[in-house]
């Protein structure tokens, strides 16, 4: 995700540009708003967030104490909800460019939990075999070949 994309997504949104020379109060929050996403979106400077739309770092720290002072569900809501609108489409688009390029992370992320519970619960499993084993069950040696035979599954084992 980089300040271009989202400025494009606020220009969309509010069917304006936000880089005109103006101080008109409907354009600085809209500016706001992008400073903010932007802040939250990108690992980029504040130099490189303003020099996108044609201003300074100190416009830009500027523009994002406007928008915590005053764009807010009590203040400004109308922008607040145009705000939580983009940020959630943002965050659908950068799921799903994350797992468009890199479909392995993607659900090793999301399935990161499981994954540990299923590791979790095969060792014990192990070790519950092992200890029928030591205690002469006369079934220990089918649950172990059970065992090998789901985790040596070819369906069941990460391409």
């Amino acid at each position: 995700m980089n300040s271009k994309i989202i400025k494009e997504t606020v220009e969309n949104t509010f069917n304006t540009f936000i880089d005109v020379k103006s101080r008109r109060r409907d354009i600085t929050y809209m500016r706001a708003i992008y400073y903010k996403l932007c802040k939250e979106f990108t690992l980029e400077p504040l130099h490189r967030i303003g020099k996108t739309i044609n201003r300074n770092h100190a416009t830009v720290l500027n523009g994002l104490k406007t928008f915590e002072h005053v764009i807010d569900n009590f203040w400004e809501k109308e922008y607040f909800d145009h705000y939580i609108i983009i940020k959630n489409h943002l965050k659908t688009k950068a799921t799903l460019k994350i797992k468009k390029s890199n479909p392995d992370k993607f659900y090793k992320n999301k399935y990161r939990i499981k994954l540990l519970q299923n590791r979790k619960l095969y060792n014990h499993n192990k070790k519950c075999i092992k200890m029928l084993e030591q205690m002469n069950f006369k079934y220990f040696n089918k649950l172990k070949i059970e065992l090998n035979s789901i985790t040596n599954d070819k369906k069941y084992v990460a391409k």
